[in-house]
């Protein structure tokens, strides 16, 4: 009787998991990165736009992110994106200061609702790119530094900006963000004249040099992805599962199905199963137009734990599969 029970308990906690909510800043700042991508791509070749690379430094021991990296016979362009809102200045240090208003504009009792300290984005977004570019000259790929450019796009229509920051000829408002994405598209005129006209004459990176960088680029990792049941969604690395044996070279996407209806659950329990999570690893590379090619399915108990190191973590964390979505793992 208690082991009817006790699968009844698990078959309860399988089909009604804790929903996990994005927290609304965090999925502003994401859903403007992607918006923003999704409008490079209307001037731009997929092959040509990265995201969220992680840049190693010198000596190799950390990673350093840039949100987007787009590839033109202009250079490298390095981005970051922000879709901060309430009000931002600059401090006497130079940091960046961002003042957080309440949804009438004004704070609590009149005052801000808080303020955040930044880094000088621009200052640190240079740092990141200065790295990109010695990464490719250690992967054999030489490009002078004025071929690389450092770009912060402020998204945010009702983000208020000060002079000191807004004139800042690296930082690109809101109403500046068509412009700066359509200066991608090259011109048909430009394509012809490329192809006829020596690089050391136009002054851009020949297609020779184009393809080297574009291979360099496309071997930089970005983050393993994690997402949750409810839609928050975890950055960092998948360190490992006992159930599943993963090679990142030949599996981009792991699929996780579950049994969300309690009535088949109970009917499950009773007949004398416990609850699982069935896993479809999916090919890199393999998405078609109509299916994604994948290498098998793997069952597991619905409290198998997922070992995953969060970003910004000294710790790992441990994830049950019963929570979890898929998984993108990167490079």
């Amino acid at each position: 009787m208690f082991r009817i029970s006790n699968r009844l308990v698990q078959a309860h906690e399988a089909s009604s998991p804790r929903e996990h909510l994005e927290e609304d800043h965090v999925r502003a700042g994401r859903d403007g990165e992607t918006s923003f991508v999704q409008r490079i791509r209307k001037h731009v070749s997929d092959r040509d736009i990265f995201s969220d690379l992680r840049v190693p430094d010198e000596f190799q021991t950390r990673k350093h992110e840039i949100d987007v990296v787009v590839l033109t016979a202009h250079g490298v362009y390095c981005i970051e994106v922000k879709n901060w809102s309430g009000e931002l200045e600059r401090g006497q240090d130079g940091s960046w200061i961002q003042k957080r208003l309440s949804a009438n504009g004004k704070g609590r009792n009149g005052t801000v609702d808080y303020v955040i300290q930044h880094h000088d984005v621009v200052a640190e977004l240079k740092v990141r790119t200065n790295l990109l570019r010695n990464h490719m000259l250690r992967a054999g790929c030489g490009l002078k530094q004025a071929y690389f450019h450092s770009r912060v796009v402020l998204l945010n229509p009702h983000l208020h900006v000060e002079d000191g920051i807004t004139s800042d000829p690296e930082v690109i408002m809101y109403d500046k963000c068509d412009e700066f994405i359509a200066s991608f598209q090259q011109t048909y005129l430009g394509m012809i004249t490329d192809a006829i006209s020596p690089a050391l004459i136009t002054g851009q990176l020949s297609y020779a040099q184009i393809d080297q960088v574009r291979n360099v680029l496309k071997t930089i990792g970005t983050w393993d992805v994690v997402d949750l049941y409810g839609g928050k969604r975890l950055i960092g690395d998948f360190k490992s599962c006992k159930q599943v044996t993963v090679n990142r070279k030949e599996t981009e996407l792991l699929e996780f199905s579950h049994q969300r209806n309690g009535y088949v659950s109970t009917m499950w329990a009773l007949l004398g199963y416990t609850p699982q999570v069935s896993v479809t690893l999916y090919d890199r590379g393999g998405a078609g137009w109509i299916w994604h090619s994948s290498s098998g399915v793997i069952n597991m108990p619905y409290n198998a734990e997922i070992v995953f190191r969060i970003c910004g973590e000294e710790a790992d964390a441990k994830i049950p599969a019963n929570d979890i979505d898929r998984i993108t793992l990167s490079i």
